[in-house]
C-alpha cells in the first residue's frame, strides 16, 4: 500500500492563484498541484471560517459546495459520495464556523486559461478561533520559507534539471520550484506581493497573545526530549500524537507535559501538525 502523501498548508491567495498540475493523466496516480512558490501539493491542511454551504446534487445524488475563507481569501470545497463523511457533515453544517478541513487538491481546466481550484475533503472538523490563529501563524511561517527558497532559487540562475539539483538539500520542494520557476510569469513580484499577503494575514489574528518562551517546566530537556522522539518516530508520514504520548510517558513525561512542550514547539517554528493529530518536525 502507497503511503498517503503529507497534507500541506497553503493561503486560499496563493492557492487559487496556482493552475500548474502534474500526475493528472497517470491512473491511479497521485495528481499534484504545483504552486507559485514552488510548494508541490496533493493533500491540503486548512483552516478558515465555514462561510456558505450549498447543495448542489443532481438526479438524486448529494454534492455539496462550502466556502472557506481565510484571510487572504476563499476555498472551494466540494463534498458528494466519493467523500460521504465530509458530505454529512456538510449537509448539517451551520455557519459561520471555524473549520479545519484535510482534503485533496484540485484543479479544473474546462477551457483555455480558465483554471478553478478546489479541495475534496477527507475530515472536516469544527475548531475554534484559536486553532485558526496558529493555522494562520504556522502557514504564515512555512509560506515565508518557501518563499525564500523561491527567492533563493531565482538568484541561482538556474533553470530546469540543474536547478533541482541545486535546490534539493535546501528542501523537499525542489521538483516544484524548478517547474514553477518555468511555469508562472513574474515571479519576483509574485514572491514580493506573497510576502505582504502574509503580513496581512498574521494581522488578521486577534485576541492571541504572542508566541511566549517556554517556562521552565517545558524548556530546554524537555523541549530536546519530545523534538529528539518526533525525529526518532516519524517513517516520512509524520507521528500520531497517541505514539507520541506512548513514547513521552517512557520518559516520565505526562499528558500535561507534553502538551504544554508541543505549544512550546510549535510557538517557535520547530514542528507543526500536517494533518489533524499527526506531528512532524520542520
Amino acid at each position: 500500500m502507497s503511503e498517503r502523501e503529507v497534507a500541506r498548508r497553503v493561503f486560499a491567495r496563493e492557492f487559487n492563484d496556482s493552475n500548474l498540475q502534474q500526475g493528472e493523466s497517470a491512473e491511479r496516480s497521485a495528481n499534484f498541484i504545483v504552486t507559485p512558490s514552488g510548494v508541490i501539493c496533493n493533500r491540503v491542511f486548512v483552516v478558515g471560517v465555514l462561510t456558505e454551504v450549498e447543495s448542489i446534487g443532481t438526479g438524486g445524488q448529494a454534492m455539496h459546495r462550502a466556502r472557506v475563507a481565510d484571510p487572504t481569501g476563499v476555498f472551494t470545497v466540494y463534498a458528494g459520495e466519493y467523500q460521504p463523511s465530509a458530505a454529512l457533515f456538510l449537509s448539517s453544517a451551520k455557519t459561520p464556523a471555524y473549520v479545519a478541513v484535510v482534503g485533496k487538491a484540485r484543479v479544473f481546466n474546462p477551457e483555455r486559461d480558465a483554471f478553478y481550484t478546489s479541495i475534496r475533503p477527507e475530515e472536516i472538523n469544527v475548531v475554534d478561533e484559536y486553532v485558526r490563529n496558529r493555522w494562520i501563524y504556522n502557514t504564515a511561517l512555512f509560506t515565508l520559507e518557501a518563499i525564500k527558497n523561491m527567492e533563493r532559487a531565482v538568484e541561482s540562475g538556474l533553470r530546469g534539471a540543474e536547478l533541482e539539483r541545486y535546490m534539493r538539500p535546501l528542501t523537499c520542494d525542489a521538483a516544484g520550484i524548478a517547474r514553477a520557476l518555468d511555469h508562472y510569469p513574474a515571479i519576483r513580484d509574485r514572491m514580493h506581493a506573497y510576502r505582504k499577503m502574509v503580513v496581512d494575514a498574521l494581522s488578521a489574528i486577534v485576541d492571541v497573545a504572542p508566541p511566549q518562551k517556554a517556562d521552565a517546566s517545558c524548556d530546554g530537556m524537555a523541549m530536546a526530549a519530545i523534538e529528539g522522539l518526533i525525529k526518532r518516530l516519524d517513517r516520512g508520514g509524520g507521528v500520531s500524537y497517541e505514539a507520541l504520548l506512548e513514547a513521552s510517558f517512557k520518559l516520565g513525561y505526562d499528558e500535561g507535559m507534553v502538551e504544554k512542550t508541543l505549544n512550546a514547539l510549535m510557538d517557535a517554528g520547530r514542528c507543526y501538525e500536517p494533518r489533524i493529530g499527526i506531528l512532524k518536525l520542520t
